[in-house]
């Protein structure tokens, strides 16, 4: 078995709760907004991460929740489109391509 093995999105389960609003990514080298970062909390009951707080960076600068809705709300469920786990020298790091909110 290999480390890569336990890096599933899946595990994680599929209920989240994005905390506070967001932080910018900004480019090293033009300082330009790249993307954003949110802390998320896992609850997912049934996961073995159940209420973790894990940092996602949201690959976009125009997210489906904006900035200005997230700055407005402690905390929102929402739903992490094309979420990714990774592992560089022994860190986990998470991303996803936009935030979703969750209709019921």
């Amino acid at each position: 078995m290999k480390l890569n093995d336990f890096l599933k999105p899946e595990l994680l389960g599929n209920k989240f709760f994005a905390v506070k609003g967001y932080s910018e990514v900004l480019d090293r080298e033009t300082q330009k907004l790249v993307a954003y970062r949110i802390n998320i909390s896992i609850q997912q009951e049934s996961s073995t991460f159940f209420l973790e707080m894990i940092q996602v960076k949201v690959n976009t600068t125009t997210p489906t929740i904006s900035y200005e809705e997230m700055s407005k709300n402690k905390t929102r469920e929402v739903i992490l489109k094309d979420l990714n786990v990774g592992q560089f020298n022994g860190n986990l790091w998470f991303t996803c391509s936009d935030i979703l909110p969750v209709v019921k």
